[in-house]
């Protein structure tokens, strides 16, 4: 009875549910019929895997990791080798290379050589084995990952195709935007440069109008007095005509009365002396008057084209605001097609590498120098500030920041002034933003709010930055502006010619006069100061000590001003400290009875004021507040407008 054929061992392709048999294991040759161990061929020849001289023979298959190469070597190759190679080079020709999975096919091949070689090397079985299996989860992963990949490549090419065909049709719209702005403003310029020359054109007109008016004037003046002299005249020669008729009769008195004709000479010439004097007044006083008929006629010309040229401007300034408008609309395409941009290039980064979708999503956004990353959404950010995402740095310069910080203190001071109260200043920044510049209010927050905090060193940018973070009170920047409008006034009362000049001397008594609590150096120092600022002269432009520069900076007169200013108050305040500095809490009355022994005169309204501030409290609520902790209260103080009233102790 023969025996049963031994089990034959099977393989199956990825991809098919098809199963291949190998060859029995009797078919192969066996490493064990080799003396068992493994042959050190071709180790023992020269210590080289591939001998120097070989020669290479033309084949009609394809080259397959060398097969086809022929040793000249006189050793042998063994036997089991020899077996094997001739296995993969008869399955390889069999095998069609020409389909898509030609690689698949081939390695299929090889797979089976692997096989055989694994079963007969029962010493390295399980290491080989193992090797194997791990080779061919690799691959299958390797494959996974290709198929899954595959996908993601068609997503990120449309989605490239789509961004590159937004960002052209943006460039287009971009272009013809900007063409029409130009025309518009070209038109604009015209039409403005057309008023400007009516404008000479009518002044022109009135001036020789004027003229005219004036010569005629003059020609009708020199006619009335040509008439009165011709009347003169008729009257003189009427008058020596009856005269003569008449002579014969008068004759003889004549002769006898001949001092009463020289009496009658005398005042006649006396009264032609008197009336030529009140003539040439008359000529004095009215020279200049025009008839009523062609001032009404010149006034009524005039106002009429005063209508005119204010309409023209009225249509001028509409123009330009919407120039203006223009303008922003196109910064603000600007910044969204830079943002297009810049999410463009993150897409075709992140496409460069091997990445899957939801690996792709979790990457974060990392900004540059030209985006600020915004601070979030959450209750403990500012309310002007809140934002996901990216914002455009504009990179606002410190004299535009100045410019638009000033406005905003002007609006907030007329509105607190309408109002009767003062407004929180952080408040009304969120609302002049919202107000002044719309849609673009979150742009404006984020780069203010950092060029404030990139300026600080800037005295009037820091304080603004300060305030708006809670530091410092609202009050210390009214303070300043008191201070500074208080001294200019006093400059001014003082210079009685009204010329803007003040000597040396009198700039030093007003001085010490307004800022009655200064002390001498103080003083000499601010008029250093201004001596340096003005320069070395008689007298003292004063006007000029409070202007600005073209960057908006003070002068150094002001900055002096200002500087004195936060002296003058740490000094109080430290006064302040060392007389409650044993009390770890303190009361009302306890800083009331402070205040007054470093500074008795103090207004009583101003006492209050100060311990409403000390206080956080009202003044109908002072009698009710317990005590705070010291060094709380002397911080509220410091960051409030505190000065001394009175003169030192």
């Amino acid at each position: 009875m023969t025996a049963p054929a031994p089990a034959c061992l099977t393989y199956q392709l990825q991809g098919s549910n098809t199963r291949h048999h190998l060859p029995l294991k009797q078919l192969l040759p066996n490493v064990e019929m080799n003396g068992g161990y493994l042959t050190s061929w071709p180790g023992h020849i020269s210590g080289e895997i591939v001998q120097h001289k070989r020669k290479l023979q033309s084949s009609n298959v394809d080259k397959h990791h060398g097969f086809d190469v022929i040793y000249t070597d006189n050793a042998p190759k063994p036997r089991f080798l020899e077996q094997l190679e001739a296995h993969l080079r008869k399955e390889l020709e069999v095998l069609d290379l020409s389909g898509p999975n030609a690689q698949e096919v081939k390695l299929q091949a090889y797979r089976e050589v692997f096989e055989y070689f694994i079963e007969d090397l029962k010493t390295y079985k399980l290491l080989l084995s193992a090797i194997k299996n791990e080779y061919e989860i690799t691959l299958a992963h390797q494959r996974n990952r290709i198929r899954e990949l595959e996908p993601l490549k068609s997503m990120l090419v449309a989605t490239s195709e789509n961004c590159e065909q937004r960002i052209v049709a943006l460039q287009l719209e971009e272009k013809l935007e900007m063409k029409s702005l130009r025309r518009e403003n070209k038109e604009l310029l015209k039409k403005i440069d057309n008023l400007m020359v009516m404008q000479d054109s009518l002044k022109t007109q009135v001036s020789k109008l004027q003229e005219e008016l004036a010569a005629e004037y003059e020609r009708y003046r020199d006619q009335r007095d040509a008439r009165k002299l011709l009347i003169s005249d008729m009257n003189n020669l009427r008058y020596h005509q009856e005269e003569s008729q008449d002579s014969h009769v008068y004759e003889a008195e004549a002769v006898e009365d001949t001092v009463k004709l020289k009496l009658a000479l005398k005042v006649t010439r006396a009264d032609l002396k008197v009336l030529q004097v009140e003539l040439n007044a008359m000529k004095a006083e009215y020279g200049d008057v025009i008839p009523r008929r062609d001032f009404e006629a010149l006034d009524k010309n005039y106002n009429e084209l005063i209508e005119k040229n204010d309409i023209l401007l009225k249509q001028f300034y509409q123009m330009k605001q919407e120039h203006s408008t223009l303008l922003e609309v196109n910064k603000l395409i600007t910044l969204q097609r830079d943002k297009l941009n810049a999410e463009v290039e993150l897409l075709k980064t992140k496409m460069a590498g091997d990445l899957s979708l939801n690996q792709i999503s979790d990457i974060p956004i990392e900004t540059d120098e030209d985006y600020f990353e915004g601070l979030g959404t959450g209750e403990d950010v500012i309310v002007y500030l809140r934002h996901d995402g990216l914002i455009k740095n504009v990179n606002l310069g410190k004299e535009n920041i100045t410019t638009v910080l000033k406005e905003i203190w002007k609006e907030k001071i007329a509105a607190d002034l309408q109002s009767g109260t003062r407004s929180n200043l952080p408040e009304f920044f969120h609302k002049f933003l919202q107000t002044k510049y719309g849609d673009t209010a979150l742009l404006w927050a984020y780069n203010l709010y950092y060029g404030c905090r990139n300026n600080q060193t800037d005295e009037f940018i820091g304080l603004f930055f300060s305030i708006i973070n809670g530091i410092v009170d609202e009050s210390v920047y009214h303070g300043q502006i008191q201070l500074i409008s208080h001294l200019l006034k006093a400059l001014t009362s003082r210079d009685n010619s009204g010329k803007g000049f003040l000597s040396k001397q009198e700039f030093s008594h007003t001085l010490k006069t307004a800022l009655h609590n200064k002390i001498e150096n103080d003083i000499q120092e601010l008029i250093s100061a201004a001596t340096i600022q003005l320069g070395d002269g008689k007298k003292i432009q004063y006007k000029a000590l409070f202007e600005e520069n073209e960057g908006g900076k003070a002068g150094a007169f002001i900055t002096l001003l200002q500087s004195q200013y936060a002296a003058e108050k740490n000094k109080y305040i430290n006064e302040l400290r060392n007389i409650v500095a044993e009390k770890e809490d303190l009361t009302v009355a306890d800083l009331k009875k402070a205040f007054l022994k470093i500074d008795p005169s103090i207004d009583p309204q101003i006492l209050a004021t100060y311990l409403t501030q000390g206080f956080q409290t009202t003044k109908e609520q002072l009698d009710q507040t317990g005590a705070v902790d010291t060094d709380t209260v002397l911080d509220r103080l410091q960051a409030s407008d505190v000065k001394r009233s009175g003169p030192r102790k």
